[in-house]
C-alpha cells in the first residue's frame, strides 16, 4: 500500500505509459509478418548480425518484440543451411540401430 501521494501519482502514470505502449502478438507469425522479415534480410544483407539487427527487425515488422524477431531467425534463417534425412538414410539408421539392439540383448543374456 502506497505511504504518499506521490508514489499513488507514480504508479498511475506507470499504468497509463503501460497502457500506451503497443501491444505485441504471440504465437504464429502470419504470412504478412513472414515476409516482412524475408524482406528485411534482403535489405540488410551485409550488416552484421546481432542484438541491434533484431531490434531494427522488431521496428519494422512493427508486431514482434526483437526477442521474437530473434527466435524466428534462429528457426527460420534461409542462408542457414539444413541437412534434410531421406528415406534411404532413415531406414540405414534404424537397421543400425535394430542390429546394435539384438547385439547387446544377446550379451545381457549370457551375462544373467
Amino acid at each position: 500500500m502506497p505511504s504518499n501521494d506521490s508514489e499513488v501519482t507514480k504508479s498511475q502514470s506507470d499504468i497509463q505509459e503501460s497502457s500506451k505502449k503497443i501491444q505485441k502478438k504471440a504465437g504464429h507469425w502470419n504470412q504478412e509478418e513472414h515476409e516482412s522479415y524475408l524482406r528485411f534480410l534482403q535489405e540488410n544483407a551485409n550488416h552484421s548480425k546481432g542484438q541491434r539487427l533484431f531490434k531494427r527487425m522488431s521496428q519494422i515488422i512493427g508486431t514482434r518484440t526483437p526477442s521474437q524477431c530473434r527466435s524466428h531467425h534462429q528457426k527460420f534463417n534461409p542462408s542457414k543451411p539444413t541437412i534434410k534425412i531421406t528415406q534411404t538414410r532413415l531406414l540405414k539408421t534404424k537397421q543400425l540401430v535394430r542390429l546394435y539392439m539384438q547385439k547387446h540383448k544377446v550379451k545381457d543374456e549370457e551375462e544373467e
